[in-house]
């Protein structure tokens, strides 16, 4: 007799609600650069489910535009290239401001998020990996949030919101750069959370 596998559910401690969101990204101090910065950060995580390395490599030239339409050009792991519309306003703002703000050329080969002067430790113009996860974790704790959050949080909360929004997950798939639909089945757990709801208020 086959064996009945139940698809793997995500815990509710590895992603974060739309109020930890608001939270997380209320953190920042817009009044100085390192903030502008940071904001422009978490929003990318949250709106485009990039994953660490993907962040730190994006290039200026990376952050694209014609006409209204914007997106980035994503580096994944293996060496593939993709490109990820960006479709929340908010995040594209953050990134001119920043870019304003910090004064990176466009159409520019250096790193799009880098190291504000004066405060690295390191000459290099790429954010380091322990750098961002201070970062996401610096301003969890300043948000009150008590989960235990880091990049990857960040990443599964694109994928919850985004399946949850959707219902499509292919779509999911798609947009979280998964090789196998395997990966992305625990987001599936939001549509079974619909199902519990239609299903009590069933009274046939």
């Amino acid at each position: 007799m086959d064996k009945i596998k139940r698809v793997k559910e995500l815990s509710r401690d590895r992603f974060l609600t739309p109020d930890e969101c608001a939270r997380l990204c209320s953190a920042p101090k817009m009044n100085a650069l390192l903030g502008v910065r940071d904001y422009a950060i978490l929003k990318v995580f949250l709106n485009c489910g990039l994953r660490k390395m993907e962040l730190i490599n994006l290039k200026v030239r990376d952050f694209c535009r014609q006409g209204e339409n914007y997106w980035l050009v994503v580096h994944s792991k293996g060496g593939d290239v993709d490109e990820q519309d960006i479709m929340n306003q908010k995040v594209i703002d953050s990134v001119h401001k920043y870019l304003l703000k910090s004064g990176h050329g466009e159409n520019s080969d250096e790193p799009l998020f880098q190291p504000i002067k004066g405060r690295a430790k390191t000459e290099s113009k790429k954010l380091s990996r322990r750098s961002i996860d201070h970062l996401v974790k610096k301003y969890a704790k300043a948000a009150g949030i008590t989960k235990n959050v880091h990049v990857h949080t960040l990443r599964h909360t694109f994928g919850t919101e985004l399946q949850t929004l959707t219902g499509d997950i292919k779509l999911t798939q798609k947009a979280m750069r998964h090789k196998s639909l395997n990966s992305t089945m625990i987001y599936l757990h939001t549509d079974r959370e619909r199902v519990k709801k239609g299903l009590s208020q069933m009274n046939l």
